[in-house]
């Protein structure tokens, strides 16, 4: 089978190219491994899909801002949010976060899945790629597993990266592009679930609470974040453990010290103070009374044990010592991380295709002409908040156009 553009991958990278080459004529055939396209579209932003965000800052990708930075002048923010728009997506705003305006997941496939009805377009689920090898006669030879041939002059390959495996990332992407002679950095989940064993985590499973994260790698102060944590009985989640587990993934496979320290109460800018005020106001009192109308009675509890206070203890009669441990105990609780939920739990992966291997106006390989590199797939990942899938969109269009372009379409 012959075609101008094999696009390998049908998450949102290689659906965003499929339909710009589509609206622009090319013939392109899409090959994807589940049996049908757009699966882990659906499992994002729990099923209401944060596609962009208002601070779209390529600061905001860590080492990899200034490859992203070329991505977003090849292919403005802006521009994205068009495309998407002249599929028919309407979009919504809250704090920042851009969705679509009927907040699921689906309208967003559903837009993007339209054009694969074209009669140019050829739709192939259920395949699985083989080998990706470049043809002797120029261009691109792509073998799938049921046997099939494929032939294009330009392919690209978005197959993502192996975060959410059960939704169609498995690593192959980068499986192909080791055996083809491309650098592939590890992969490490991200914006995943983070483990330990501190005995607290067995009371406190479910409790949820405002609270600073401080992310230290080796006794080194690495990140931090503000906002909601999760307790679970395997250890912290939440958006903010999300977050800093960009971070300490890598660090935990390094074999590196990774904590994370917790305030919970943010908000007070000496907590000792504020402890001893609370202490003279409430002196009648036992010390677990110290915080109710503070926080959750789970957490009050576990906070008295991790400063080795007994909940029954009159607050008047805490030491200076024991007041010094409390203190610590609120704004710098320490929980030691053993590791990560795994890829099964990550929104996405950490690592991925060398970036200095990619042109980043084009995205075509500066190793091999007319392959083409999208999505997650590359050693490109962001923060929650629309980052990810908005970066994926706009390297799939940027990859689309330069196809267009070498189309003469």
């Amino acid at each position: 089978m012959r075609t101008d553009c094999i696009i390998l991958g049908g998450g949102a990278a290689g659906l965003a190219a499929c339909a710009h080459l589509a609206a622009h004529g090319a013939n392109v055939a899409l090959v994807e491994r589940m049996d049908r396209v757009g699966k882990k579209i659906m499992a994002a932003g729990n099923g209401r899909c944060n596609i962009s965000n208002e601070d779209m800052r390529p600061q905001l990708y860590g080492d990899a801002a200034p490859f992203v930075s070329s991505v977003y002048q090849a292919t403005p923010p802006d521009e994205v949010l068009s495309f998407l728009g002249t599929l028919g997506l309407m979009t919504a705003r809250e704090e920042g976060r851009i969705y679509p305006r009927t907040m699921m997941a689906a309208s967003v496939l559903d837009v993007l899945r339209a054009p694969l009805s074209l009669p140019h377009v050829a739709l192939m689920t259920d395949c699985e790629a083989r080998s990706l090898m470049p043809s002797r006669r120029g261009g691109w030879s792509v073998q799938l597993a049921s046997g099939q041939g494929l032939f294009a002059p330009s392919v690209i390959l978005a197959l993502g990266g192996s975060a959410a495996p059960h939704l169609g990332t498995d690593g192959a992407g980068a499986r192909l592009l080791d055996a083809l002679g491309h650098s592939v950095t590890p992969l490490h989940p991200a914006l995943v679930q983070l483990r330990s064993d501190h005995p607290a985590l067995r009371s406190l499973k479910g409790v949820r609470v405002h609270a600073a994260l401080s992310l230290q790698i080796d006794g080194v102060p690495a990140a931090q974040e503000t906002g909601e944590l999760l307790f679970a009985d395997y250890g912290l989640s939440g958006v903010c453990v999300f977050q800093l587990s960009r971070f300490a993934s890598p660090a935990l496979a390094q074999k590196r010290r990774v904590q994370i320290l917790v305030n919970f109460l943010p908000e007070i800018a000496d907590t000792q103070s504020w402890l001893d005020a609370r202490i003279a106001a409430l002196s009648a009192l036992d010390a677990q009374s110290l915080f109710t109308g503070v926080f959750p009675r789970l957490l009050a509890q576990a906070i008295l044990r991790h400063a080795g206070i007994r909940p029954e203890a009159k607050a008047a009669s805490l030491s200076s010592r024991e007041r010094a441990l409390l203190a610590q105990a609120v704004c710098a609780f320490l929980f030691e991380i053993t590791g990560t939920q795994g890829f099964k739990s990550a929104q996405v992966t950490r690592g991925g295709a060398s970036i200095h291997e990619v042109d980043p106006f084009t995205m075509e390989s500066r190793l091999f002409g007319g392959l083409y590199l999208a999505g997650e797939v590359l050693d490109v990942d962001g923060p929650c908040g629309g980052y990810n899938l908005h970066f994926a969109f706009a390297s799939g269009i940027t990859a689309a156009k330069s196809i267009e372009a070498a189309l003469g379409v």
